[in-house]
């Protein structure tokens, strides 16, 4: 199994950092690589062209390496929420169908679908919490038994909130027979989880990289399956995603043509020397360690999360369907009211929100950070 990569951080021992599904701290190479980027700016006599491709490439291939994906099939966007815009572009949504959520999405996977439907004439259908914690299930039940044409599912491999696992494989099947696109949320678990889109086949697939791939803020990446290549809508259009862009007459073609594969997609000024360097340097390291490696370490320190629990007679209830990368518990009202107060004062870092925790390790963390969380959880 990977080993602690604590060393490879600039966390200090006293704290006991376990959030990052709120944000990762970014690695020493991808601070230094930051630095760097930013000098390029700094002395903009010394660019040439390829300050404008060399990264952007390399970024996108590390990006489709992540999820099983071709280069082609990678485009470089701002964040999750102007991936699913252009996921909203896209897809085919007529008047009178229906458009699948889960119960209490994320915010940036939810506002664009309602805004979509308000426009189309379309509505958007909430698949409830299941009792049984089976949301594979009750969306496949939501997908076959609409009364609805389905046009779109937007989905995910892990509740946000709930922190619990969808078989994603099933649910594109189901999706595929109803005739709906799949549309998908990663910033949750790429990085974390192994995923091959492959075996799942969504139309669109966006993942930022603030989160388990240990990267920046304001940068994602988004899969489009190949279908889009050809006839894909773009929110942006600039020479950056277009063919002779990198010439210098490139402004005497009225329109250019698309650059190939997603790169229709890329967002505008999408080289930035400061942000894409640290996401490669950071997305190195995780191919390095490999994702299935980071997996495994991150469900040993899972279950270590939950048996601290159990050991000191919490009162929570694993889920039936856990995500293995991250947990959620429970605690009801043995939870103190200024508990998350508490914590940060002890430099013990958790997300809480009413009476759930959401412990979320990384490579970073060991077996100790989870025990001093229990330690120095308040309870009354």
């Amino acid at each position: 199994m990977l080993s602690c990569q604590r060393d490879l951080f600039s966390i200090p021992r006293e704290t006991a950092y376990l959030d990052a599904a709120y944000m990762s701290p970014i690695p020493n190479a991808a601070v230094a690589a930051g630095e760097a980027g930013v000098r390029v700016k700094a002395e903009p006599w010394k660019m040439t062209i390829a300050s404008y491709y060399d990264d952007v490439e390399q970024a996108r291939q590390l990006a489709a390496s992540m999820v099983g994906a071709a280069t082609d099939d990678i485009a470089i966007v701002a964040a999750t929420s102007y991936g699913m815009a252009i996921a909203a572009a896209n897809v085919a949504v007529p008047a009178g169908s229906a458009i699948l959520l889960m119960e209490n999405e994320h915010t940036s996977h939810r506002y664009i679908w309602y805004d979509l439907a308000q426009r189309s004439g379309a509505l958007v259908d909430i698949v409830a919490e299941p009792a049984d914690g089976d949301w594979t299930g009750a969306i496949i039940s939501a997908i076959r038994n609409s009364a609805r044409p389905i046009a779109v599912v937007a989905g995910t491999l892990v509740h946000w909130f709930e922190g619990m696992a969808i078989d994603l494989e099933a649910v594109a099947e189901a999706a595929r027979a109803a005739g709906a696109a799949l549309v998908v949320d990663g910033t949750q678990w790429v990085g974390a989880v192994p995923f091959d889109v492959r075996r799942v086949r969504p139309d669109f697939l966006v993942f930022a990289t603030y989160k388990f791939l240990l990267g920046p803020y304001r940068l994602a990446f988004l899969y489009a399956d190949p279908r889009w290549h050809e006839e894909g809508r773009t929110l942006e259009h600039h020479s950056w995603n277009r063919l002779g862009g990198d010439r210098s007459d490139f402004y005497k073609v009225t329109v250019a043509e698309f650059l190939p594969g997603a790169r229709r997609f890329d967002m505008g000024e999408r080289s930035d020397f400061a942000v894409l360097p640290v996401a490669i340097a950071a997305m190195t390291l995780i191919r390095e360690w490999t994702v299935s490696r980071v997996f495994e370490r991150l469900r040993h320190l899972n279950e270590w999360v939950w048996a601290e629990a159990e050991n000191r007679g919490l009162p929570v209830a694993r889920p039936r369907h856990p995500t293995p990368h991250i947990s959620i518990l429970d605690i009801g009202d043995r939870l103190s009211p200024d508990a998350a107060q508490e914590l940060k004062r002890v430099n013990v870092h958790v997300t809480l929100r009413g009476t759930k925790m959401r412990v979320s390790p990384h490579v970073y963390n060991d077996e100790a950070d989870i025990e001093r969380l229990f330690r120095s959880l308040p309870l009354r």
